[in-house]
């Protein structure tokens, strides 16, 4: 593995801000290279004709772990990149849960902010949840902007194949916050390394450099409000998967087998319920394929939608 192209920091100065329903919602417009000058572009559309291209990020990160590919991505589309509620940089004003249905009414919110009325999405871990209800949003014809295709990565769009982690399952207990707050950064960081493949760990200063991400702007505290993500998969099943079966979009899923949480039991799972979906295997690889293997992420995403992988970027 390799060090993240742009630092957190960086990442942060870049971006902006929106506020809804009272909080403060952290996004990116991303339409150069992280190595080209970028300006803010402060709730302005973008100028470019490029479709758009919706990040969704999982647990417990944000929208930073998309930097190993934005690189390239931003080259084909316009990128837009938030933080979820109670996630990265973004502040949740309350200190309450928020839900899946939030998370989907902000990401749909900032979409008629900026202007968009159609986009492609990329979605991982919880990010693949998200993309769910917003799906279930558009076969309600209750949707603001049109979905034409989404990839996914690991994650538990089937929750009776997602296997949570014993830090999960203590953060989702009834005592996760206390949990949260007393456990050590080193054990959590360990946590977090474990699902990654075995070849592919982060470790020492980069594995640390994950640490102010996954904790946010909120803190520790809020490790066990958004692990809450896990019981509403269960009570909102049918609708969720329901709403992949019933879709006529393109679908793809990019899985890391060796995720001891949603690898290779979930995509073969995920081929035999979602016949609809296309599904891509990469052997030795964890649950943040992203970050793991870039170059291969890429390709196939590329590949799906039938994209050069050597733009002119003259």
């Amino acid at each position: 593995m390799w060090p993240a192209p742009i630092s957190y920091q960086e990442w942060k100065n870049r971006g902006d801000y929106y506020l809804w329903n009272g909080h403060k919602v952290f996004y990116r417009v991303i339409d150069k290279p992280d190595s080209e000058a970028q300006e803010s572009l402060a709730l302005e559309k973008s100028s470019s004709d490029k479709p758009v291209l919706l990040l969704i990020h999982g647990f417990p990160t944000a929208g930073w772990d998309w930097c190993w590919v934005t690189d390239t991505l931003c080259q084909y589309f316009t990128l837009i990149v938030p933080d979820l509620l109670d996630y990265g940089l973004s502040e949740n004003q309350y200190k309450r849960t928020c839900s899946i249905l939030d998370q989907a009414a902000m990401l749909e919110a900032l979409m008629r902010e900026l202007g968009f009325d159609k986009a492609h999405i990329l979605a991982h871990d919880v990010g693949d949840t998200v993309a769910q209800e917003l799906f279930a949003h558009q076969q309600a014809r209750n949707l603001d902007f049109r979905i034409l295709s989404s990839v996914f990565l690991n994650g538990g769009m089937l929750p009776d194949l997602h296997r949570p982690r014993p830090a999960q399952l203590a953060l989702a207990g009834k005592l996760g916050w206390l949990w949260a707050r007393l456990v050590k950064r080193e054990k959590m960081l360990a946590g977090f390394a474990d699902v990654f493949g075995s070849n592919t760990r982060p470790e020492g200063e980069f594995l640390n450099e994950f640490w102010p991400v996954m904790k946010g702007e909120n803190g520790r505290s809020s490790f066990a409000r958004r692990i809450r993500y896990m019981l509403e998969r269960k009570q909102y099943a049918d609708r969720w998967v329901g709403a992949l079966k019933g879709t006529t979009v393109p679908l793809i899923l990019i899985n890391g087998t060796a995720d001891p949480v949603s690898g290779g039991h979930a995509a073969d799972g995920f081929e035999k319920r979602i016949p609809n979906a296309t599904v891509k295997r990469l052997d030795g690889i964890g649950h943040y394929p992203q970050i793991e293997a870039p170059d291969d992420v890429l390709n196939h995403i590329l590949a799906f939608h039938n994209l050069d992988a050597s733009p002119d970027k003259a």
